[in-house]
């Protein structure tokens, strides 16, 4: 929540560039994302137009903090070993489905990597996690009750949240600056 409220002050706040100077950020840190660089194509005219084609914009402080906390939440979310999205894919699947989903959330996170291209945080942090967080999540106390439709959903809109956060957002061919693409 604190993320989605820094990010939604912060994105039009950039619009402001003028009145105050702000951090200037590559505009390939909002194509990193597929949720806020669609917000930020949305949001900032400094992204659209014959503008589009900068390397570099100015985004307020909340808005780089609200990005932050977004690719955090995000990589924690991921449905893996013993972080928290492991731990809700164990209680919606049952260990042998939480493992599985666990394989091919590391399978699409290395495969992003190789495909996607240039994105660091995800290549350390999918490294990370296979060296030192793959272990299956200890059993509950409670395994016997079933997970209701209810969490179920907050589990699905959860997903949903890590896939929009780190899908890379699409360029156009031939986006960039002397053919160099953005990504």
């Amino acid at each position: 929540a604190a993320a989605a409220a820094a990010t939604a002050n912060g994105i039009p706040a950039s619009a402001l560039v003028g009145a105050t100077v702000y951090p200037v950020v590559p505009t390939a840190l909002l194509q990193s994302s597929l949720l806020l660089g669609g917000l930020a194509h949305l949001l900032l005219p400094s992204l659209s137009g014959d503008a589009a084609t900068a390397l570099t914009t100015q985004l307020h402080p909340l808005a780089v903090v609200g990005f932050t906390s977004f690719l955090c939440n995000a990589l924690q979310l991921l449905p893996v070993g013993q972080l928290d999205g492991g731990r809700v894919s164990a209680a919606v699947f049952g260990p042998a489905g939480a493992s599985l989903v666990s394989g091919l959330a590391l399978l699409a996170l290395g495969l992003s990597t190789l495909v996607a291209g240039d994105d660091p945080v995800v290549l350390f942090f999918g490294l990370f996690v296979i060296f030192f967080q793959r272990q299956p999540e200890l059993p509950c106390a409670n395994e016997l009750t079933p997970v209701d439709d209810v969490r179920r959903a907050a589990a699905a809109a959860a997903l949903l949240l890590v896939a929009l956060t780190l899908l890379p957002y699409p360029v156009a061919p031939g986006a960039g600056v002397d053919g160099f693409p953005f990504v």
